[in-house]
């Protein structure tokens, strides 16, 4: 049954598949018109296909052509950007070798591209450079033998280039021994050389990048071999002779602050202080003529600092001018203050390696003196001959970040001691509150460099422990400024170790990724 039932769907199957009497007829009617119309649709097909083929070479032709463009345009962005786009460079020789070279294995595409038919094009952006980097292109239809059709390829890069100034605080105090000094001066010089490049590895970057370096201790040192004079020109009036020094005037071992043989001016230290009192946050972005007071210590021996020996002589005592009692008293060259100046904005590495190698240990600590000095480094305001003495440098300040400015600030915060400021207020000025003064001054100070832009980094070494009583004493002191400066906790960094020589993986990290994101500031993209 099954059988017979498959059998009769098969003959009407095929039955299905006879041409019908009609369409015989009309086929032995039509025969002649068949064949050419058989042809019309080869011929059809072999153009269709002639086109799809020469339509997909064109194309891929012009992506190749594109690709290449796009590398050109780079290489250019990324040359200029280490030029500091420099109108001297050969751009469309540059670009042709790129294009030329890039244009893979297609030997037609290679004939048909010369060196002069590659341009480029320089134009502008919001204030950056670009580079435009074109290709004519006459395509052509190999198959079907078609007229060429121009067309012009291209690729556009932007070169943002923003000049930065970096303004490294380094710790030079009674904390920090050989070791952790040689801990800092490795991570310093590799952080230098993440932000200028390394001449003796290939890479130097001659992007408009400046770094300074401030080492501290109790103050700042500020002297210059190549300034002597800085001390008369920034003094106060008055504050080379103070009152209370006069009965060692009188002596005639020295006669001023600024005498060759005083303790401080023979071991090349120059420590100077403005704008202690409440509210005058250091005045660090005015300029410096007539404005400053001068270190000096008043102490033992054998509290004093190498590099220069004592003066003695015999007087009332100097910190207490109002009594009339008489001693030995002595000048001493002041172990507060830093061995190693503040280094001005430099992309110097040679001057940068120096004055890290110079750093030494020294006495006590004040981080906000620190602060106020590293802003000052990146002061316009001290621009030229009557400040650091660099014409250009540094820069104005920029509320459109069109001129970067950065700190970056590495402190030790272990200890159960805190500098408060009343070793660093005028003479005879006390304060109930030094510890509330502190504080506020780390929130004003905060508060001025977020009113310039200067962003700011900090790494803090501290053990893991939240309840460490060193760690929550600097927090409570220094914290709430440090965190306006750093506009919250992103740009806060801790290494969880007791010392810088433990931590110096975690601070060579940290700083790494301070460069990385300062790096964001200059770099080629393509826009187009």
């Amino acid at each position: 049954m099954k059988v017979a039932i498959v059998k009769n769907w098969f003959a009407r199957f095929v039955a299905a598949l006879r041409p019908s009497r009609e369409f015989t007829a009309f086929y032995r009617d039509e025969a002649g018109a068949v064949l050419p119309f058989a042809v019309l649709i080869i011929v059809g097909g072999v153009i269709a296909v002639s086109f799809a083929v020469d339509t997909t070479r064109m194309v891929n032709s012009s992506a190749q052509v594109k690709r290449a463009t796009d590398v050109a345009a780079l290489a250019i962005g990324n040359i200029q950007l280490a030029n500091g786009n420099d109108e001297d460079v050969d751009l469309q020789k540059i670009a042709s070798g790129y294009v030329l070279s890039n244009l893979g294995m297609d030997s037609g595409l290679i004939n048909q591209i010369e060196a002069e038919q590659v341009t480029v094009t320089k134009g502008e952006v919001d204030g950056s450079p670009t580079y435009k980097v074109s290709v004519t292109l006459t395509a052509q239809s190999d198959l079907l033998k078609a007229g060429g059709q121009e067309q012009v390829i291209f690729s556009t890069v932007e070169v943002v280039s923003r000049p930065t100034e970096v303004a490294l605080i380094l710790p030079n105090s009674g904390a920090e021994d050989s070791g952790e000094l040689a801990a800092l001066r490795k991570v310093s010089k590799e952080f230098a050389r993440n932000l200028l490049g390394d001449e003796s590895a290939g890479t130097a970057n001659n992007q408009k990048v400046w770094l300074s370096l401030v080492p501290f201790s109790q103050s700042v040192n500020v002297y210059d071999p190549d300034d002597p004079d800085r001390i008369n020109r920034w003094a106060e009036f008055g504050a080379l002779n103070p009152p209370e020094l006069r009965s060692l005037f009188r002596t005639g071992k020295v006669r001023s602050l600024a005498d060759p043989r005083f303790p401080d001016r023979e071991a090349d230290l120059l420590c100077m202080y403005r704008g202690l009192s409440a509210g005058e946050n250091f005045f660090w972005d005015q300029p410096p003529s007539g404005q400053f007071e001068i270190y000096y210590r008043h102490d033992l021996p054998e509290n004093g600092s190498p590099g220069a020996s004592p003066v003695s002589w015999v007087g009332p005592n100097p910190d207490f001018p109002d009594t009339q009692a008489e001693d030995t008293r002595w000048i001493v060259a002041d172990k507060g203050c830093p061995d190693a100046p503040l280094l001005p904005l430099t992309d110097d590495l040679t001057k940068i390696d120096s004055r890290l190698d110079q750093m030494s240990t020294r006495f006590n600590v004040n981080y906000a003196i620190a602060m106020s000095w590293a802003g000052a480094a990146l002061s316009p305001n001290m621009r030229g001959a009557v400040g650091w003495g660099d014409n250009e440098l540094p820069l104005d300040f920029s509320p459109d970040n069109n001129n970067v400015k950065v700190i970056v600030m590495l402190v030790n915060t272990i200890g159960d001691w805190f500098d408060t400021d009343s070793y660093n207020f005028y003479f005879g000025e006390e304060t109930s509150d030094s510890t509330g003064f502190a504080r506020r001054r780390f929130s004003d100070l905060c508060r001025d460099f977020n009113s310039k832009n200067i962003k700011f980094f900090f790494i803090g070494v501290r053990p893991g422990d939240p309840e460490d009583f060193g760690r929550t004493l600097f927090a409570d002191v220094a914290g709430p400024g440090l965190r306006e400066c750093a506009s919250g906790d992103g740009n806060f960094h801790f290494a969880d170790a007791s010392n810088f020589t433990e931590g110096q993986s975690q601070i060579a990290s940290s700083l790494e990724e301070i460069a990385d994101d300062i790096r964001r500031n200059y770099y080629a993209r393509l826009i187009e």
